[in-house]
């Protein structure tokens, strides 16, 4: 009987601490992913929605940087650090109810050196194999800074169940390990997501993205709504609990309004003008110099953000990231038209249209017209092209088609993961250039202060190479609701364990 109102009292306890509120939070997106494949596909939007919520990694960044394990029990990297072995979770469900094993992690870690390109380099021939569960990778070239890669790469290294693969080549919709699952993809509207009643939680308290999960809020509705004030006026009027990419031109709005508050990110990444190194105007270093120096980074950033937003360097890693700031100074950065001009008539440019590639997506076009306008005033003719932001993905592989396309990068740990530095990515670094071959160099650093010592070189290698033109670093604003709690601000936003106040 004792045993039985025991039972009966802890019960009760527990049902009184679970948090009392909707049973949905809805946040506003300006941008709907491609796809769920966030291995393949680096939108944004698809990590913030799919990455922690639906699917997980081995590894993961906590909020001061340190790699910690996720669907791993532990780590080791060998001491010369050309062998890396994982020792995965016990217990762990798919959401189709199967358990993982080494064969699926081995299968999904396999698949990611192969989509993504600077895991591939880094690892050369050698593959993940499985021995129940361990699950392992050892050769010849160093893995030191494998371990970042694997928890933080904007092409996600998730983990999926083997059969995937067979099902469908893109992994659409494939189960995930994560604390929701994905319930409904309206396309144009929304993605629902489900909480997993069979979720494996792991960790004691949370630091960023790393920690128990709890799904305390039942469901998570993203809906894509890609003008901004219909965003703020939806969060007004209490249809959205969440919004993101907070306009500079709404910030009084919702610091006037009692019932919202605005969210402060860090500098979350970069936008970056990728010129064309394979084909056109382009391929030539005085004309990129030129045109680097024809730029007003100013007018391109604040033609974007307003007068919030944004911090001007030209530095390739964020301000955050101060071992990797190198305090060394761009000579082609900051506007000065004469030297543009000089530039450009020594050049082998004759007149040629620069085509300008971008997207409709978060003000991207405004920094494209704003370009266009500042190379016109020392001689380029310019012609922009503005699509979507699937149409761009895909335009821009074609070398052909364009000779500038304008992005913006999230924030990354390493310089090694600079996308737009590699040949294999659009923009097409030239791999015998020095600045690419000093670039290389990282990845045979021995540990991070070393490789800190070769960053030094390769950036300023890269100043002059110029592959790409940074005018300056985004600082991502949010709003909320202040009603919503606990949402987890750590590269992006996160409501697994976050809920909306009755």
């Amino acid at each position: 009987m004792r045993l039985l109102l025991f039972l009966l009292c802890l019960l009760l306890s527990l049902v009184s601490c679970k948090k009392e509120g909707s049973d949905t939070i809805r946040i506003a997106l300006s941008q709907e992913p491609v796809t769920t494949d966030i291995m393949v596909n680096t939108s944004l939007s698809g990590r913030l929605i799919f990455l922690g919520n639906v699917y997980e990694k081995l590894l993961v960044l906590d909020e001061e940087g340190n790699i910690r394990p996720e669907l791993a029990e532990e780590w080791r990297l060998s001491e010369d650090g050309k062998e890396l072995e994982f020792r995965i979770r016990k217990g762990v469900l798919f959401h189709d109810g199967t358990e993982m094993d080494g064969e699926d992690v081995a299968f999904s870690m396999n698949r990611w050196l192969e989509k993504y390109g600077k895991a591939g380099e880094m690892v050369g021939d050698e593959r993940f194999l499985s021995d129940g569960d361990l699950v392992y990778i050892k050769g010849e070239n160093n893995l030191t800074f494998l371990p970042f890669l694997v928890a933080s790469s904007p092409q996600a290294a998730i983990i999926v169940p083997k059969e995937a693969e067979e099902e469908n080549s893109l992994l659409y919709r494939a189960p995930g390990t994560g604390p929701y699952t994905l319930e409904e993809w309206s396309s144009g509207h929304r993605i629902l997501l489900s909480a997993f009643p069979s979720y494996s939680s792991y960790g004691l308290g949370n630091s960023g993205v790393w920690g128990e999960k709890k799904a305390v809020t039942p469901n998570l509705e993203f809906l894509f709504v890609p003008d901004s004030t219909t965003r703020l006026l939806g969060l007004k009027s209490g249809e959205y609990d969440f919004i993101n990419d907070l306009m500079s031109d709404h910030r009084a709005t919702v610091e006037d309004d009692s019932s919202l508050e605005i969210v402060e990110g860090e500098e979350s990444g970069l936008i970056a003008l990728v010129f064309n190194k394979k084909e056109g105007v382009m391929s030539d270093r005085t004309v990129r110099q030129a045109v680097s120096l024809a730029l007003d980074p100013d007018e391109l950033m604040k033609s974007c953000y307003g007068d919030y937003g944004y911090s001007l360097h030209p530095d390739y890693m964020e301000k955050e990231m101060t071992e990797w700031l190198t305090g060394e100074e761009n000579p082609y950065y900051g506007l000065d038209r004469n030297k543009a001009e000089a530039l450009l008539s020594s050049s082998l440019y004759s007149g040629e249209t620069v085509r300008i590639l971008t997207s409709n997506l978060s003000n991207m076009e405004k920094i494209a017209y704003a370009a266009e306008s500042e190379l016109e005033k020392v001689g380029f003719s310019v012609e922009t092209i503005v699509t979507d932001w699937a149409g761009m993905m895909e335009m821009r592989t074609d070398e052909k088609g364009w000779d500038i396309f304008i992005s913006a990068f999230s924030k990354v740990p390493l310089p090694q993961m600079k996308s737009f530095l590699s040949p294999t990515y659009p923009g097409w670094t030239e791999e015998e250039s020095e600045a690419y071959q000093l670039f290389l160099a990282l990845d045979d650093a021995r540990d991070t202060e070393e490789a800190q010592e070769r960053w030094k070189e390769a950036e300023k290698a890269m100043w002059a190479y110029i592959p790409a033109y940074i005018p300056g670093h985004y600082t991502t604003s949010y709003a909320k609701s202040v009603k919503l709690k606990d949402v987890i601000v750590s590269d992006g936003f996160h409501f697994w364990n976050a809920y909306v106040e009755k």
